[in-house]
């Protein structure tokens, strides 16, 4: 039986995923118990009702928004709230408004119940939205084991910075095979604009390992600088485009039984992103479509010593079944051009490769998909437990080898009410190569 345990922080433009050494985050989820009202593609427009099967129809007028009054947000802005309904005092509402203000506050994923009801105010209504607030504020210890390896360190996270929903995160883990210092810094609208920007830096020097049927067969100690950021522009709530630069300094070292070790080497390039979320809010599972892509290049003119152009795609689609059930497809597909270690893609430990320990399989090309379905076991007043059955399916290419592999798994979750953390959890999926069951235990962020 192998072991392995992984954390990865969801954070982007509005959520990005951070993947440190031996970290990884199968889940992405957060919400309400009862189902979120319609999603903005299929919701109708103010001053009209959708009836299934017939023409939309004028909705009753309820009122020209006089006033908004705001409680219960003792760390969270006004001005956040407010941006985030989309709705302000001259505005006209109509029935159906209220659920989707509603909808709009909870997808801010600080909230963990939303209130929105209306009253006669001056010539029109004024609007009464009461909102409890979940705790940000997360110090998060971390311990990770297996085959010989481990690492402990601590993270501290903070999604509502200065209660303007900004990001920081920061901390380091160390252990008998190396350490890595992280830090990021996320602001999801500079000075209360559509601009957006994210700050990233990583330090870390650790041994890095590939295995093929629990065979070392490549091997050598990684010491590298990171640091990156980025502008966006959130061009709709849903969707945010960006462009930025990166620097990547790496130092490797040998070790005794390393056959080969890659030469020392600098790339500095640009980078350009999209992210769409289309997701709402519930308790345990997101409902709807998550896509990101990003594309970096090291340029010459910048003082890259080295070639290097990476492409990372991701999408995932969550739908309700049976209610309070979900089935979700993800696909990912990753590619890169450059030095085939320093710049190999570590999989291993989360989805799409949860059937190998963290970190092992190396890939310069890798495609993988999951359908995985998660049931609900267990609802008391502070959490709610789930299981949840899926299957990855992936392809991976390194070098000259060619890998395919089908990897099923099933676990459990607990999701927690009172903080922003969507889920621990524990998963056990079977090795493709050796036929071994691998355990993973995981902690999740969702911002």
């Amino acid at each position: 039986m192998k072991n392995a345990s992984t954390l990865n922080a969801s954070l982007h433009h509005a959520r990005l995923l951070v993947v440190l050494h031996a970290v990884g985050l199968p889940f992405v989820s957060r919400a309400q118990d009862v189902p979120a009202p319609p999603s903005p593609s299929s919701a109708p427009l103010a001053g009209e009702v959708s009836v299934e099967g017939a023409a939309p129809t004028p909705a009753t007028l309820v009122g020209r928004i006089e006033r908004i009054d705001i409680q219960g947000n003792t760390r969270t802005q006004e001005s956040v709230i407010l941006r985030a309904m989309r709705m302000a005092p001259g505005d006209v509402l109509t029935t159906g408004d209220a659920d989707e203000l509603k909808r709009r506050l909870l997808n801010l994923q600080r909230f963990k119940s939303v209130e929105v009801l209306t009253r006669p105010e001056g010539q029109g209504v004024g609007l009464q939205v009461t909102v409890e607030e979940r705790w940000t504020l997360l110090p998060i210890p971390v311990f990770s084991s297996g085959k010989g390896q481990w690492q402990a360190g601590v993270f501290a996270v903070e999604s509502n910075l200065f209660g303007l929903r900004k990001t920081l995160v920061g901390g380091g883990m160390w252990g008998n095979r190396g350490g890595t210092l992280f830090s990021m810094y996320r602001d999801p609208s500079i000075g209360g604009s559509q601009w957006t920007s994210l700050l990233s830096f990583q330090f870390s020097k650790t041994d890095r390992e590939r295995h093929v049927r629990d065979v070392i067969m490549d091997t050598y100690t990684d010491r590298r600088f990171d640091i990156a950021g980025t502008l966006g522009y959130q061009v709709t709530p849903e969707l945010n485009v960006g462009a930025g630069w990166f620097s990547l300094i790496n130092k490797p070292l040998a070790l005794p039984e390393g056959p080969e070790t890659p030469q020392r080497g600098e790339v500095h390039g640009v980078s350009v992103s999209a992210e769409y979320l289309g997701q709402d809010f519930h308790f345990y599972f997101n409902e709807g479509l998550v896509a990101r892509a990003l594309y970096r290049e090291g340029l010459g003119v910048m003082g890259s010593s080295r070639e290097l152009r990476q492409v990372s795609l991701f999408a995932s689609y969550t739908l309700p079944v049976f209610g309070n059930h979900a089935l979700t497809l993800t696909a990912q597909h990753g590619q890169t051009r450059g030095d085939a270690f320093l710049d190999a893609q570590l999989l291993g430990g989360r989805t799409g490769s949860r059937g190998f320990a963290a970190g092992t399989l190396w890939a310069e090309m890798a495609s993988s998909a999951t359908l995985e379905y998660q049931v609900p076991l267990w609802s008391p007043s502070m959490l709610t437990l789930t299981a949840h059955a899926f299957v990855d399916v992936g392809r991976v290419e390194w070098r000259n080898s060619l890998l395919k592999y089908v990897s099923p798994g099933v676990g459990v979750r607990a999701y927690v009410r009172e903080v922003a953390i969507p889920a621990v959890g524990v998963e056990l999926a079977r090795d493709p190569l050796s036929g071994d069951l691998v355990t993973s235990v995981a902690v999740g962020f969702g911002f």
